[in-house]
């Protein structure tokens, strides 16, 4: 959501004493404000954020007084998973404790750092009809910054009832997982709304009866990874130093803001150990190599990688842990290979992949094979043109074992910046959706050119078929 947001104005007040907020988030960045929500006027503010140090924080300003704040002890530092946040604010209790209420996936929250309390039966500056509401940002004097980074699901605001977080989730009998409620039965209250972001030409509708619709604001993007199925995005915990592989774009875009002869791994959050799956990643700046593969886990190679100055085939140890199509088209540095245990495989592939092409891969995990293409044509192995849907001609065959599989790219920096833009199956590259709109095998995935038979990666799909 960065630099987009969400806005209204309500036309006279709710219940500013009772009131609750209920809603989904998975992060994608840390280091900075992220402000998830707020409410301002003036010098009168109300703020909900992750604070620079990664702890979540909600504050009530009214000028130079009445301020109340509550912040976490708990840092939020999991870029890989959604969390349910909800708040119960009700100024009518009588331990000051409970007058505001943090849960988090069901389960109150009790440590704060020098909790500051309203005091009993104070008019809260939520619900009040003076204030702007801004939902993936902050309002402060009229102007609204700060934005969130990352995705939202599932935004309620209940005007006059305490609600418990079981009305908005509960725990999955089976996997024991604390997960969302669909459709809950919830009385909103006159100012109340239920954002459920599934339209995507109108993400500010208002499904709780009330009519309660709020402006768009930005480019905001709707996404298709929710709570009950996350799909794969670069892991922010492999963001690089020194300006060496920094994601964005929601962690579907990586750029290595560098061309000092150095290189970073960055792999996905997600990984298999069977199955079938595929990807794509688009060659969006050149400037050096991009590697485009995976990545065996359960050794020390892929940790070193990540940290280290490697690019993906280059395995330190010997062991051959990682397996790539390296491409590079930079004047006198015309690069199309596959790279395998610190050597080329293939040292040349027939194919010079140029700006926004679409590098794809298709990973067998039950019978250890992976293949590359270029927009939409399988590259020749050497010994055939590939066919992944019937395994023929593979670029690798490798033994699998018990380890997971990751998808993994690495940019190497020499004649200027290179970027990169991955699609898991969302639909995207960075903000682009892609044009042809070709669905997975599984029916959860969307993706430019033909899966082969494959499926995106994405947890529903590695449940079914994982």
């Amino acid at each position: 959501m960065a630099n987009s947001y969400l806005t209204k104005i309500f036309p006279s007040d709710g219940d500013r004493r009772t009131m609750t907020i209920s809603f989904w988030i998975k992060r994608s960045s840390l280091g900075a404000s992220d402000n998830l929500f707020g409410s301002g006027q003036g010098s009168v503010n109300s703020f909900c954020r992750f604070e620079t140090n990664s702890r979540l924080k909600i504050f009530d300003y009214n000028g130079q007084a009445g301020q109340w704040i509550l912040e976490s002890t708990r840092e939020f530092l999991d870029t890989t998973s959604w969390y349910h946040i909800h708040y119960i604010l009700d100024s009518s209790q009588a331990t000051a404790a409970d007058r505001v209420q943090l849960y988090v996936n069901g389960v109150r929250e009790t440590d704060f750092q020098t909790p500051t309390y309203p005091n009993q039966d104070t008019d809260f500056n939520w619900n009040s009809a003076a204030q702007s509401w801004a939902i993936g940002a902050k309002i402060y004097g009229g102007t609204t910054d700060s934005f969130f980074n990352g995705h939202l699901a599932h935004f309620h605001f209940v005007d006059g009832t305490a609600s418990a977080p079981t009305v908005f989730g509960e725990t999955d009998s089976t996997t024991g997982e604390w997960k969302a409620i669909l459709n809950p039965s919830v009385t909103y209250g006159s100012n109340g709304f239920f954002l459920k972001f599934e339209n995507a030409g109108a993400l500010g509708t208002d499904s709780s009866g009330n009519s309660n619709t709020f402006t768009v604001n930005g480019d905001l993007k709707q996404s298709i990874s929710t709570p009950s199925n996350l799909f794969a995005k670069f892991n922010y915990l492999h963001n690089g130093i020194g300006q060496q592989n920094i994601i964005s774009k929601a962690g579907t875009q990586i750029d290595h803001a560098t061309d000092t002869y150095t290189g970073k791994i960055t792999a996905a959050t997600l990984g298999m150990n069977k199955g079938k799956w595929y990807w794509e990643t688009k060659y969006s700046t050149t400037g050096g190599y991009l590697s485009v593969g995976f990545a065996r886990n359960g050794c020390d190679d892929l940790t070193q990688n990540m940290r280290g100055n490697h690019q993906l085939g280059d395995d330190s140890d010997g062991n051959g842990n990682s397996w790539a199509f390296r491409a590079g088209n930079s004047a006198g540095q015309i690069v199309k290979i596959l790279r395998h245990n610190n050597s080329d495989a293939v040292a040349d592939m027939g194919v010079t992949p140029a700006v926004n092409d679409i590098i794809q891969c298709w990973l067998d995990l039950d019978n250890g094979k992976a293949w590359w293409g270029i927009n939409g044509t399988v590259m020749d192995s050497g010994s055939g043109v590939g066919v992944p849907n019937t395994g023929a001609n593979p670029h690798f065959t490798f033994t699998v074992g018990d380890e997971f599989y990751i998808p993994a790219v690495s940019l190497y920096g020499f004649n200027g910046a290179v970027q990169c833009q991955v699609n898991f199956g969302e639909g995207r590259f960075g903000t682009t959706a892609v044009s042809s709109g070709v669905a997975d095998t599984g029916g959860n995935g969307t993706f430019e050119y033909d899966p082969l038979g494959f499926y995106s990666i994405c947890t529903k799909n590695i449940k079914d078929y994982g």
